[in-house]
């Protein structure tokens, strides 16, 4: 077997390395980010297979004052808030709805009005993923 020159690799050079759409979802949630007055550090976007982002919030919801809470999105479903149960596991709580890519000033006026200590998020299979403390189970 004969080794060509570097030169001689077959390569198809008119390659689409288009990443238009991934510039444009990086550039939309970091206008979320940047709307919610975070500096991002605490956040993910991810391309590939779907456009999804995690966000990390500052504050609490006033139902679960012990839980981080997150806002996620995807693509096809759009955004929504998540606390993480005791084991780290995120709980979707609840959805923005409508159109799956709003507005960032819409996300960010969502979000802020859930934080408000006023606001109750009802989600009542909450309880089921949020384990009981070992000492708290009866035999």
């Amino acid at each position: 077997m004969e080794l060509g020159m570097p030169g001689d690799l077959d390569i198809d050079f008119d390659i689409d390395f288009d990443d238009s759409v991934d510039r444009r979802t990086r550039q939309y949630v970091r206008e979320v980010v940047a709307g919610l007055g975070l500096l991002g550090d605490s956040s993910f976007v991810e391309t590939q297979p779907r456009a999804a982002a995690y966000v990390a919030l500052d504050g609490r919801l006033p139902e679960f004052p012990d839980h981080d809470v997150a806002l996620l999105w995807n693509e096809l479903t759009g955004w929504s808030v998540a606390v993480e149960d005791r084991l780290g596991d995120l709980v979707e709580l609840v959805r923005q709805g409508g159109n799956p890519r709003p507005a960032p000033a819409a996300v960010v006026s969502w979000a802020d009005g859930l934080l408000r200590p006023d606001v109750t998020v009802d989600n009542r299979d909450f309880a089921a993923f949020v384990p009981s403390p070992r000492g708290a189970i009866l035999s």
